[in-house]
C-alpha cells in the first residue's frame, strides 16, 4: 500500500520504475518531469488538492459513466494491460526526492491534476476485494515537478479537457462571448473573435483576454488584485474569470463593471499590442544577438526581424506583457467608457528603453521576465509617477 498523503500535501509512493525525461526547456523553468511505473495501490494515498475535479461518482454510484465503466473493465477484465489502455495519471508536486536504493520517491505538495477518475476507480475495486487479496498491477504516472503554484495550477487547466473550467467553447455556447465578439468586431473593423477551439479564422479568444486584463486599473479588483504577472502566469484563469463575470453580470455589480471593462477595453488593448509588437523603438537595441559572452537568450527568442528590412516586426510576450501592465495607469474611465489615454510627458521610447534594460538584467530570459515581478513593478514605476504627478497638477 501507499505511504500515505500527510494534509500538507506531503507523501512517500513506492515505484518499479522511473526515469527523469527533464526536456531543456523545462529546466530553464525550473521544472523537471519523470515517467515513473507504480503499483496502483500506491496510487490511492495520493491527493487531488489540485485538481480541477474530483472523482464524479465519489458520492453517488448513479453518477458514473461510460468513462468510469471502461476503467473498471480494463481493471478487472484485463489488469494486466491496465498500464497500456489507461492513460494513466498526472501528479504535480513543488519537490520531488527519488531514492534509487530504496525505490521510493518522496513528494511534496503533491496532487494528482489529471487521472482522478482513474484514482476513484481504482479505489472502488481494491476497497471491492477480499482483506486477504493482495491483488495489484502498474499504473504508469507522470511526475511534474514545478516549485511556482501558479504555474501547477495552469498545468492542471491544461490537462483537463472536461473540466468546470471554461473553455472558449463552452463559454461561447453559454452565451458568455457574444458582447466581446461584437465589441471585437466593431473596434477592429473587417476581424472576428473565435468563438470555439477549432475556429480558425479570428482572433485567438484566450490572448485577446489577456491583453486586456494587462490594462485592467488595479483598483477594479481591489483587494482580490492578483500580481501585475498574472496574465502571463495564469491565461487560462484570464477567460475562466471573464466567464464567471459574463454569468453574474446581471445580478452581481462588481461582475458588471469588471465584465464591461473587458469588452469596452479588448479592441484598444489588441491594437495597442499590435503597437508595440511592431514599434520602432525596439530596433538598435539588438535584442536578437548573442552577449558578450556568446550566450543567446533563453526561453525562446525575444524578437523578430524582416529579412529585408532587418527591422523588428515581433516580440516575444514575454517582454510585452510587462510594457502592457504599465500602460494600465493610463487607463481611465471616461463618459462611462473605459479608454487608454497616454500623456504627453509619456515617451513610448523610454519604456522600451526600460524593459529592454530589465530584459538584460533578467539575463536576458524571455520567459523569465514574463513571470518576473520585478521586471512588471520597474515598468510600472514609470508610467505610474507619471500619472500620479499629472493627478496632483
Amino acid at each position: 500500500m501507499a505511504h500515505g498523503h500527510r494534509s500538507d500535501g506531503s507523501c512517500v509512493i513506492k515505484y518499479d520504475v522511473i526515469r527523469n525525461l527533464t526536456s531543456p526547456a523545462e529546466k530553464g523553468n525550473g521544472v523537471q518531469t519523470w515517467f515513473a511505473n507504480i503499483n496502483a495501490r500506491e496510487i490511492l494515498g495520493i491527493g487531488t488538492r489540485d485538481n480541477l475535479r474530483s472523482y464524479i461518482a465519489e458520492h453517488s454510484a448513479t453518477k458514473r459513466n461510460a468513462v468510469h465503466k471502461q476503467i473498471e473493465n480494463t481493471i478487472t477484465e484485463n489488469p494486466d494491460r491496465f498500464i497500456n489502455r489507461n492513460s494513466g495519471i498526472t501528479i504535480t508536486c513543488t519537490e520531488c526526492v527519488v531514492d534509487d536504493n530504496h525505490k521510493i520517491v518522496k513528494l511534496s505538495n503533491a496532487s494528482i491534476v489529471n487521472g482522478a477518475q482513474t484514482q476513484g476507480e481504482l479505489r472502488r475495486f481494491f476497497e471491492s476485494l477480499d482483506e486477504d487479496d493482495n491483488s495489484d498491477f502498474l499504473v504508469r504516472a507522470e511526475i511534474i515537478m514545478d516549485p511556482s503554484y501558479e504555474s501547477i495550477v495552469e498545468i492542471a487547466i491544461a490537462r483537463n479537457t472536461a473540466t468546470a473550467v471554461k473553455s472558449v467553447s463552452q463559454a461561447s455556447a453559454r452565451g458568455y462571448l457574444s458582447e466581446l465578439k461584437i465589441s471585437i468586431e466593431k473596434g477592429l473593423p473587417g476581424e472576428t473573435l473565435q468563438m470555439s477551439e477549432t475556429d480558425t479564422e479570428g482572433l485567438n479568444t484566450q490572448s485577446v483576454l489577456q491583453y486586456a486584463r494587462l490594462l485592467m486599473p488595479a483598483e477594479l479588483l481591489g483587494d482580490k488584485n492578483p500580481s501585475r504577472n498574472f496574465s502571463y502566469k495564469q491565461g487560462g484563469k484570464c477567460l475562466t474569470d471573464f466567464s464567471n463575470w459574463a454569468r453574474d453580470r446581471n445580478t452581481d455589480d462588481n461582475a458588471a463593471r469588471l465584465h464591461n471593462f473587458i469588452v469596452e477595453i479588448a479592441p484598444v488593448a489588441v491594437k495597442e499590442y499590435r503597437l508595440w509588437e511592431k514599434h520602432e523603438g525596439w530596433n538598435g537595441h539588438r535584442l536578437h544577438e548573442r552577449g558578450r559572452t556568446g550566450d543567446k537568450p533563453i526561453g525562446g527568442r525575444p524578437v523578430r526581424r524582416d529579412k529585408k528590412t532587418n527591422k523588428v516586426v515581433w516580440v516575444a510576450p514575454g517582454i510585452l506583457f510587462p510594457v502592457m501592465s504599465a500602460l494600465s495607469a493610463f487607463v481611465k474611465q471616461r463618459k462611462n467608457r473605459w479608454v487608454l489615454e497616454k500623456p504627453d510627458l509619456f515617451k513610448e521610447d523610454e519604456l522600451i528603453r526600460r524593459a529592454v534594460q530589465q530584459f538584460r538584467s533578467l539575463d536576458r530570459e524571455v520567459t523569465v521576465m514574463g513571470r518576473s515581478e520585478q521586471a512588471y513593478d520597474a515598468l510600472s514605476i514609470y508610467t505610474e509617477t507619471i500619472a500620479t504627478v499629472l493627478a496632483s497638477t
